[in-house]
C-alpha cells in the first residue's frame, strides 16, 4: 500500500468498523460464558484460565491471561479489544489481497469491507469469551499476509524473519480454535495462484509454490501432530477420537453426511447470512441504526468510486482477476466449512454463527467477484451498497439486543441486592430472567457469586459458594422427586447443585420486579411461568440471611445503582416482611405512593396489603380492592395470604371477605 489509495482503504475500514461495532460498546456487559470465566478469574486470579481451558483448548489461556491482566473484569475494554483485532484482521486481508491482485484496489477493498462487516457472525458483542476467536482470526490473516510477503521479498534475512513470524502467528491462531485450520487452504491457494501466473505444468506450479512457502507447512504440521497424538481432550466436542468414531464405523455414510452438511452450510454462509440474522433481529432495529447504515453506505460509495476511478488508470491483472477470485472465494468458503462438518457441527444463526467465521473470508471474495461480473455499473453498485446496508443494520440490531439484555440482567441483580442482604452458602438458585433464555447454570451462579461471594472458596478446586440449576423439565422433575446433591465438574469448575435446597428468583416480565418465592406461602404473578408455579412450593426463603450486611453489586459489571423506583420499595418491603417488621413495610409503601410509584404487576401489592391488614387500616384495604379485583387470580392469593395471618381485627376480616375473597 504505497500510494494514497492504500491509506484511504485503511481509513475506510477503520471508520466502518467503528460505525458497526462501537456505538453501544459502553452498554454491553457480560453474557453467556463470560459468567463463569469472570467470576472464576475474580476469585482465583488470572492463572485460573490454565485450568479452565486445559480440558479442550489450553492455548486460549495464552490470550485470556494477559487480557485479564490488562482489562480485569471491565467488559468495555474487551469490547474495544475485539473491535481492534477485528479491524486488524480486515487490514491483514486487504494486505494479502493487494499482494495477490495489485492494481485492483477497489475490488480488494470491497472484499475486505464485506469480510469486516459480514452479518453472519453475531457473537462479537460477547467480547470476553470471544477474545480468542477474534484474536485468532487476526493472527490467521496476519500469518497468511506474512507468508505472501515473504515470497515477494528479496532479502533472505527478512524472508526468514517473515516466515518465522508467520509460523508463530499460525500456531497462535490454531491454538485458539482448531477448526480455524481451514485458513491453511486459503493460504496455500493464494500461494498457488501466484505460482500459476509464471506458467508451466501443474507439477511445476505446485513444486514452485512449495519451494516458495514450504516453511508454512510447519504451522498445521506441528499443530496436528500435537493435537492428534499428544493432547487428550476431556471435552467430547473437541475430542478427535470421539468425533471420528462414526467415520470408523460407517465411513461411506459419514462422509456423505459431511458432504451434505457442507452444502447446507455453504448455502447459509453465502446467502442466508444476509437474510436470516436481520430477520431475527428486526424487533431491535432503532431509527438511529438506520441512519448509521445510510451514512456508512454513503461513505463507502464515495470512497470506492474514487478508488475505482484510480484503478482505471492503473495496469491490472484483469485477465486473471475474475477467474481467480471466483475460484479462491468459493473454495475457501468450502474449506472453512469442512472442519466444522467433520466434528459434527453446523452453521446456525444466531447460536452457532461463529462457525461462519473462517468461510466469511471466502464468501466476501466470491461475492465481490460475482458483482464485478454484473453488467451495468449502477446495478453493480446498488447490489454492493445493499449488502453493506444489510450488514450494518444487522450489527446495529445485534448490538441493541446485547445492550438490552445487559440492562435487563443488571437490573435483575440490582433488585436482588436490594432484597437479599446475603445468601446462605451452598444454596442452589433457580432463576428466571424476563428476556434472554437462561441456557446454563452459571448464567445465575456467576452474577450471584460476583456480588455475594467473590472471593476464593476452596483451596483444592475452582468452586463457587452458590450453585444454580437451569429451570427445565429435568430440573422440575429433580425438584419434585427431591433429588439429593450431585457433583458437577465442568471445565474444572466444581459445583454441587442440591434440589432439596433451592431458592427461586424470578422476574416474570420486564415490567415486574424480581420476586423471591417463599415456598411455605408462595405468591405468583399472573405472568409467571408454569414451571415456576410447579416448583415454587419447594423454594426455601430461609436461604436469604436477613441480618447480614447488604452486598452492593460491583459497578464495573452491573453498572451504577439504578434510580429508586417502585421495585426498590417493593424489594425493601419484601425484605422487611421477611423480618416481620410490618411498620417498615407500611412506611415503605407510603414513601412509594407519595412519590407516585405503583406496581405494574398486581402481586407486588401483597406485602403492603398485609401491613395494612396488620395495622387495621381498613380504608387502605378498601381503597385497593377495586384495583386488585381486576385480576381474580391475584385477589384469590391475597384472600388466602392475608386470611392465614393471625391477630387481624374483625373489621379487616370483613373487608377481606367482602372485597377480596370472591370464591
Amino acid at each position: 500500500m504505497k500510494d494514497r489509495s492504500g491509506l484511504v482503504s485503511v481509513l475506510t475500514l477503520i471508520i466502518v468498523a467503528a460505525l458497526a461495532y462501537l456505538p453501544l460498546v459502553n452498554h454491553i456487559g457480560y453474557s453467556y460464558d463470560d459468567w463463569y470465566l469472570m467470576p472464576s478469574a475474580r476469585a482465583e486470579g488470572a492463572d485460573v484460565f490454565h485450568a479452565i481451558f486445559s480440558v479442550d483448548r489450553p492455548g486460549r489461556a495464552l490470550v485470556m491471561i494477559p487480557a485479564y491482566a490488562l482489562f480485569g473484569g471491565n467488559p468495555l475494554y474487551y469490547n474495544l479489544s475485539v473491535y481492534f483485532f477485528r479491524t486488524v484482521g480486515a487490514l491483514a486481508l486487504l494486505w494479502s489481497l493487494d499482494m495477490l491482485w495489485p492494481g485492483r484496489r477497489t475490488a480488494t477493498t470491497w472484499m475486505s469491507l464485506l469480510f469486516l462487516i459480514y452479518p453472519g457472525f453475531l457473537s462479537q458483542p460477547n467480547a470476553i469469551d470471544y477474545q480468542s476467536h477474534i484474536i485468532g482470526l487476526a493472527a490467521a490473516l496476519c500469518s497468511i499476509a506474512l507468508t505472501l510477503k515473504a515470497i515477494s521479498i528479496g532479502s533472505r534475512a527478512i524472508k526468514v524473519l517473515l516466515h518465522i513470524l508467520s509460523i508463530l502467528l499460525g500456531w497462535l491462531y490454531l491454538s485458539q480454535m482448531e477448526w480455524y485450520i481451514g485458513f491453511e487452504f486459503f493460504r496455500w491457494t493464494c500461494v498457488v495462484l501466484l505460482s500459476s501466473r509464471l506458467g508451466g505444468t501443474h507439477l511445476q506450479k505446485g513444486g514452485r509454490a512449495i519451494q516458495w512457502a514450504y516453511p508454512s507447512l510447519a504451522t498445521p504440521g506441528f499443530f496436528l501432530v500435537w493435537r492428534l497424538f499428544f493432547f487428550e481432550s476431556e471435552r467430547g466436542a473437541t475430542d478427535v477420537n470421539i468425533q471420528f468414531e462414526l467415520l470408523k464405523l460407517y465411513p461411506v455414510q459419514t462422509m456423505f453426511h459431511w458432504a451434505i452438511q457442507v452444502v447446507q452450510d455453504l448455502f447459509d454462509v453465502m446467502l442466508s447470512a444476509w437474510v436470516i440474522p436481520l430477520s431475527q433481529l428486526t424487533g431491535y432495529v432503532q431509527w438511529w441504526g438506520g441512519a448509521i447504515a445510510i451514512v456508512t453506505v454513503a461513505l463507502v460509495l464515495f470512497v470506492l468510486i474514487k478508488l475505482n476511478n484510480r484503478d482505471g488508470q492503473e495496469q491490472s491483472l484483469a485477465s486473471y482477476f475474475s477467474q481467480e477470485a471466483l475460484l479462491l472465494g468459493f473454495l475457501s468458503a468450502v474449506a472453512g466449512l469442512v472442519p466444522i462438518a467433520m466434528v459434527n457441527r453446523e452453521v446456525a444463526f444466531p447460536s452457532f454463527s461463529r462457525y461462519s467465521l473462517v468461510s466469511s473470508v471466502g464468501v466476501s471474495i466470491f461475492i465481490v467477484a460475482v458483482l464485478m461480473n454484473v453488467n451495468g455499473r449502477i446495478l453493480r453498485s446498488a447490489l454492493a451498497i445493499g449488502l453493506v446496508f444489510i450488514a450494518m443494520l444487522t450489527h446495529h440490531a445485534n448490538s441493541v439486543k446485547y445492550a438490552q439484555e445487559t440492562a435487563i440482567v443488571r437490573m435483575f441483580w440490582w433488585q436482588v441486592s436490594w432484597r437479599v442482604p446475603q445468601f446462605e452458602p451452598r444454596t442452589t438458585l433457580i432463576g428466571n430472567y424476563p428476556a434472554g433464555a437462561i441456557e446454563e447454570d452459571y448464567f445465575i451462579w456467576g452474577p450471584a457469586n460476583l456480588i455475594y461471594y467473590p472471593e476464593k472458596q476452596s483451596s483444592e478446586n475452582i468452586q463457587p459458594a452458590l450453585f444454580a440449576s437451569v429451570l427445565n423439565k429435568d430440573t422440575v422433575t429433580k425438584v419434585l422427586t427431591r433429588e439429593r446433591q450431585k457433583y458437577d465438574n465442568r471445565k474444572n469448575i466444581v459445583t454441587y447443585p442440591n434440589y432439596r435446597n433451592i431458592l427461586i428468583l424470578t422476574q416474570p416480565a420486564s415490567s415486574s420486579c424480581v420476586h423471591i418465592i417463599n415456598g411455605l406461602q408462595p405468591e405468583f404473578s399472573q405472568r409467571e411461568s408454569d414451571s415456576i408455579r410447579v416448583v415454587g412450593p419447594y423454594s426455601e426463603i430461609e436461604h436469604v440471611l436477613t441480618d447480614e450486611e447488604p452486598h452492593t453489586p460491583p459497578a464495573v459489571v452491573f453498572g451504577t445503582e439504578p434510580p429508586h423506583g417502585w421495585c426498590y420499595y417493593y424489594e425493601k418491603a419484601d425484605l422487611a416482611r421477611q423480618r416481620g417488621d410490618w411498620d417498615q413495610v407500611s412506611n415503605l409503601g407510603d414513601q412509594a405512593l407519595d412519590k407516585g410509584f405503583a406496581p405494574q404487576d398486581a402481586i407486588e401489592w401483597v406485602p403492603f396489603l398485609q401491613a395494612y391488614a396488620m395495622a387495621g387500616d381498613v380504608d387502605r384495604l378498601t381503597e385497593m380492592a377495586s384495583v386488585i379485583a381486576l385480576e381474580p387470580y391475584i385477589s384469590l392469593q391475597i384472600c388466602r395470604r392475608i386470611g392465614s395471618m393471625q391477630g387481624l381485627s374483625d373489621s379487616v376480616m370483613e373487608v377481606l371477605d367482602s372485597l377480596y375473597c370472591l370464591e
